[in-house]
């Protein structure tokens, strides 16, 4: 095998993505595109106060626009700011920017620089319209947005998601007051946006809804920090719900109904208090998994090809496919495989997927899909891996305007450089031919925003992945 030496010289700047509008102002806004897939936004240079959050300073403000579509969806946007820091979006419903035109009760605050931002519940979308965000940060650089048109599955009791022993991750940003229920049966005096999930008792005696990796926003009432969400656990039919259990407050919780027969249908509401925006993963303690699949296990092994993933399902009912998700932070996922699953089966089925292209730490899961639409996940693996012992990696990992590559190779061939940001998505990649000994490959970084990166290097025999930081 040959000698790699790699040495990262220089280093990196600003965002991938440039955009023609500033979103110095109203009147030049940048767009959102509204397809699921995150981008890296450029804050502007205009700076300005908050308008409906607590006092916060003078600072940053970018103009974006986001347009409904056709069928006058639900618009929901994934919003994070890279360190901590209060982030105000402002919505205004004209793409005229004044006072009249502020909708407060679709306007949030984000104290931790990250959530979850739709239209209030009570607002109605116009069909191909373009609204404003105006967004504060707490300086400039980059801020990152998810924007995607989505009607929530489970806004109703006759279509709760189906849950089991295995944490389903959701939201219920999008959602409206749920009906079918009352406010005292979600511990409340009022209810604003609704999920609905749904499971079977498996043994006769109590069990447990568990509510687990809580994150929540409130609205524009920001002198209420914290609110969070109630919850209302239900027995019966849709048309008749008996209340069981309920719970209200900030923290997460584990909600413990009374004995139950075994196949009792439990129906589960979670509802944001003031329309708080909540992401959480929810569970239910002895049920009967109503997943499309049930798994024997999930595993990963690590190779020098890459990263090979491994699970088996017992049954499968109605389950259409298997996605794989990986994520290179343990926060922020994204596919990069499906498979068809068996449908309808009760015989064990072993699937397999080689990831040649890992991160020097992976985090994956998978996300199982029902002929439905409906969706749950796995449990979590990680999968390091370590240098190769026959290579030698020297490199200073902080960067700013260039990246300075050093390639010491005993034979000449084709080497692929890719570069990927912390939630695996490439923002940067060249193949090129490289000779005998050494070799000196400089990269423009400046556009690159700051943050964390990887950089990955593999020729016809070898592959390295190495961590560093743009400054």
């Amino acid at each position: 095998m040959k000698y790699a030496a790699i040495i990262l010289a220089a280093c990196l700047l600003r965002p991938i993505l440039i955009w023609s509008q500033t979103g110095a102002s109203c009147a030049d806004p940048i767009p959102i595109t509204m397809d699921g897939v995150c981008r890296n936004y450029t804050v502007s240079s205009a700076t300005g106060s908050n308008l409906v959050c607590t006092a916060l300073a003078t600072t940053s403000i970018t103009y974006f626009s986001v347009t409904s579509n056709a069928s006058a969806q639900e618009m929901l946007l994934k919003i994070k700011w890279p360190t901590v820091g209060h982030v105000e979006v402002a919505f205004y419903h004209s793409t005229s920017c004044t006072n009249g035109n502020l909708e407060s009760a679709s306007s949030i605050c984000f104290y931790d620089g990250q959530g979850d931002w739709a239209p209030a519940p009570d607002f109605v979308i116009t069909p191909n319209t373009t609204y404003i965000l105006r967004i504060k940060t707490p300086t400039t650089g980059s801020i990152q947005i998810c924007g995607q048109y989505y009607t929530p599955p489970n806004n109703s009791c006759a279509t709760a998601m189906p849950i089991g022993p295995i944490l389903t991750f959701d939201n219920n940003a999008t959602h409206k007051p749920g009906t079918g229920i009352t406010p005292a049966g979600i511990c409340a005096g009022e209810i604003d946006n609704t999920a609905f999930y749904v499971y079977t008792v498996d043994v006769t005696g109590q069990t447990t809804v568990s509510i687990e990796n809580l994150d929540m926003d409130n609205n524009y009432q920001s002198n209420l920090l914290n609110l969070g969400y109630k919850v209302g656990v239900f027995t019966g039919t849709c048309g008749s719900l008996t209340s069981v259990a309920c719970y209200v407050g900030v923290a997460e919780a584990q909600i413990v109904t009374g004995s139950l027969p075994a196949g009792t249908k439990v129906y589960v509401a979670i509802d944001g208090i003031l329309g708080s925006n909540c992401d959480y993963g929810i569970r239910a303690v002895n049920s009967v998994s109503l997943l499309s699949a049930d798994l024997k296990y999930f595993t990963g092994l690590k190779t020098p090809e890459g990263n090979i993933l491994k699970w088996v399902s017992l049954n499968e009912r109605d389950n259409a496919f298997f996605e794989v998700e990986r994520s290179l932070d343990g926060v922020n996922y994204a596919s990069i495989y499906r498979v068809v699953g068996q449908g309808n089966s009760k015989s064990e089925k072993n699937y397999e997927f080689a990831d040649l292209s890992p991160g020097a730490k992976s985090f994956y899961r998978l996300k199982m899909i029902s002929g439905a639409g409906k969706n749950a996940y796995s449990n979590v693996i990680r999968v390091d891996r370590e240098l190769s012992p026959n290579s030698k990696l020297i490199f200073g990992n902080v960067i700013t305007n260039q990246l300075g590559l050093q390639i010491n190779d005993g034979k000449e061939q084709n080497v692929s450089i890719t570069i990927v940001d912390e939630v695996g998505r490439e923002i940067y990649h060249q193949n090129t031919k490289i000779n005998a000994g050494d070799n000196l490959i400089n990269i423009s970084t400046a556009r690159i925003s700051n943050g964390f990166y990887y950089l990955l290097v593999s020729g016809g025999d070898y592959r390295e992945t190495l961590r560093f930081v743009k400054r």
